[in-house]
């Protein structure tokens, strides 16, 4: 099957009814984090464009669209393909597009009548080589471009603001380019939330509102189409506080779009730690939406076992999987467990837990996972659960 969430016969994972290890999305979860998140776009005056790089999953983009998001992000070109066909009207490529062939590509996109897109640039090279391709294919196509602001040491963006003004006088008179305002992404800062974090994350938002004030005065961007675009996973609440009041000091019409992707499925680790919407699971914050199922497949010493999944199907970049229920063969009986993975192999897991356990062969366990961004891509299927683990669909993912 391709594309969308399909309903399946009532099958049970803790009941041993699917094949494992599986990674599985519990649905409930799954809308509650997208009610959360667009809520907060709306209490915050904010436009939400959700990055499609965490589950890349055409059903899962288009409950997103559901939930009232203005549209989508994503890192390529050919992941906006996969935004547009999910029913996305603007998309949002956060990244450089530096190639003819993307080019070309993003033009055909654009050939279906009330798209948009938005690449990013950092350089007059970049403007140059955009410009160079555009005037080789020709046409009425306007791609929508934002200055990104970057950090030294880190990745793309402009490394000051005065570089950055730079970059968008080059872009604004190009022909088949609309300069819309400036982007950044705060997250290469820190991926914490002490204070010294905050207050270099603070400075940094800072200076892209001022680069997003000096295009609107030089009359580089009309105020009324501005955007400026941050907030990823972990500090889209900052962007919201220090942006917030440079985008209405630029007009009423200007626009600040925060691009988190995280939210949608939260974790049980990393994202737990560090977002701003992490809390109780009361209706107003976010909760950990995926798990992994796997088998017990040796007990070889008293106290490990060994847990027939490894990196080929979890995230281990940030945090390793963390043990959550047990589910024991024989009885049937369910239960939390207190263990720890020590280590993944390619295909196994290293779980150290009590001895005097009852932790047999052939018994089921599920994991929480830290970082749904190197989960997901992980898997072609997922399959979606209610509440008990039965299974209500599938949802498929468009990695390649």
């Amino acid at each position: 099957m391709t594309g969308g969430s399909h309903r399946a016969a009532a099958r049970s994972v803790p009941g041993g009814d699917v094949a494992l290890p599986v990674l599985v999305l519990y649905e409930r979860a799954l809308e509650n984090n997208m009610t959360v998140m667009a809520a907060y776009a709306r209490a915050h005056g904010v436009a939400l464009a959700p990055h499609a790089k965490t589950t890349l999953a055409p059903e899962v983009l288009r409950r997103q669209l559901a939930h009232g998001a203005w549209g989508i992000t994503t890192a390529s070109v050919t992941q906006a393909a996969v935004a547009f066909g999910a029913g996305a009207r603007r998309v949002l490529v956060a990244n450089e597009v530096a190639t003819a062939l993307e080019i070309r590509e993003a033009i055909r996109l654009l050939e279906v009548e009330g798209r948009e897109l938005y690449v990013l640039v950092d350089s007059v090279a970049g403007v140059e080589l955009l410009e160079e391709a555009l005037d080789a294919i020709g046409g009425d196509a306007e791609i929508g471009v934002l200055v990104e602001l970057g950090v030294p040491a880190a990745r793309s963006g402009a490394r000051d603001v005065a570089t950055g003004v730079e970059v968008a006088r080059a872009a604004a008179p190009v022909r088949g380019l609309r300069l819309a305002g400036v982007e950044g992404y705060e997250g290469v800062i820190s991926s914490e939330r002490t204070p010294d974090a905050l207050a270099a994350v603070d400075a940094y938002l800072a200076d892209l509102g001022r680069l997003a004030e000096v295009v609107i005065r030089e009359e580089l961007v009309r105020p009324d189409r501005a955007l400026v675009s941050a907030g990823g996973g972990k500090y889209f609440d900052r962007a919201v506080e220090v942006l917030g009041p440079a985008v209405a000091r630029i007009g009423a019409e200007a626009i600040l779009v925060l691009r988190p992707g995280s939210y949608v499925t939260h974790d049980h680790g990393f994202y737990e730690a560090v977002s701003p919407l992490s809390g109780p699971p009361d209706g107003r914050h976010l909760r950990a939406a995926l798990e992994l199922w796997a088998v017990v497949l040796s007990v070889p010493e008293p106290g490990l076992a060994i847990v027939g999944f490894g990196k080929r199907d979890s995230s281990y970049d940030i945090d390793l999987p963390v043990p959550l229920r047990w589910v024991a063969r024989a009885s049937g009986t369910s239960a939390p467990i207190a263990a720890e993975v020590t280590g993944l192999d390619d295909q196994h897991c290293y779980l150290r837990f009590d001895p005097d356990h009852p932790l047999a062969v052939g018994d089921r366990m599920s994991f929480g996972l830290s970082h749904p961004c190197t989960v997901l891509d992980k898997w072609r299927t997922v399959l979606l659960v209610d509440d008990a683990g039965v299974v209500t669909g599938e949802i498929e993912t468009a990695f390649h």
